[in-house]
């Protein structure tokens, strides 16, 4: 791609330097309640919208965009509610497994002719039905859902391979195109990796900054990009709440 064809549309795109500078602190979590920290995962700052710059080399590619088969993305989309599916019933029964597990436990230290034996016993009997019908749920989500991902795993694997050929050849020069207007701005993309409780910061002079993450979870791909004028007092949160919730074919690819 002609670096020429960028440049002009570029120019809308390059921010209006702040003079203050700053640290940005972000924590990175899979709920909103900040409850489930996301550990070891890279954080970008980005001195520009990288997703406008991905927006125009996209429009100018030589090619267009390869589209997905709406009955395609359909199926995708019906395989992750399934595989949500087994996902809920498999928890449910390991969590029964675990009382079951912790009622033997007390079983072993108390006189089999107590009370308190009987009336656990009984419990535990109530589970052993309870896990025995648990055990035939997940089993036939699990079927449900497998039945449907081998249904469509060729059509995926084909379309990814035409998506990924395509990418290729539209981003060959993305490298030396970001290199540009880095060095236009006078500014470089700054990176740390989150801690145990999810956190990351950079020392970030000037704004406004994009920051960027994305993280794969069972109900998809969380993807951040988050601008910010200057560094904000407090610790940005990036959470389900800030973030697009990819789902579909792109995300198998």
């Amino acid at each position: 791609m002609s670096k020429l064809r960028v440049a002009i549309p570029l120019l809308a795109i390059l921010p209006l330097l702040a003079a203050c500078g700053g640290r940005i602190t972000v924590q990175v979590t899979t709920d909103d309640a900040a409850a489930e920290p996301v550990n070891d995962l890279e954080v970008q700052f980005l001195p520009f919208d990288r997703d406008s710059l991905f927006a125009i080399i996209v429009g100018q590619a030589a090619t267009p965009e390869p589209s997905i088969p709406a009955d395609l993305e359909e199926a995708s989309l019906t395989e992750q509610e399934l595989r949500d599916s087994w996902s809920t019933a498999e928890s449910s029964w390991n969590n029964v497994r675990d009382s079951m597990r912790s009622i033997t436990a007390r079983l072993d230290n108390l006189d089999d002719r107590s009370v308190e034996y009987r009336e656990l016993f009984d419990r535990f009997g109530d589970l052993e039905d309870r896990e025995r019908a648990l055990n035939r749920q997940r089993q036939a989500a699990f079927d449900e859902f497998n039945e449907m991902q081998q249904a469509t795993q060729q059509r995926v694997d084909s379309i990814c391979i035409v998506i990924d050929s395509w990418e290729e050849a539209a981003f060959a020069g993305y490298g030396d195109i970001e290199d540009d207007l880095l060095m236009a701005l006078g500014r470089e993309v700054l990176a740390d990796t989150t801690d145990a409780d999810g956190v990351a910061a950079a020392s970030a002079s000037g704004g406004p900054w994009w920051i960027h993450a994305r993280v794969n979870t069972a109900a998809g791909e969380l993807y951040w990009n988050v601008m910010v004028d200057e560094a904000p007092s407090d610790t940005l949160r990036l959470q389900p709440g800030n973030a697009d919730l990819r789902q579909g074919v792109r995300q198998r690819c």
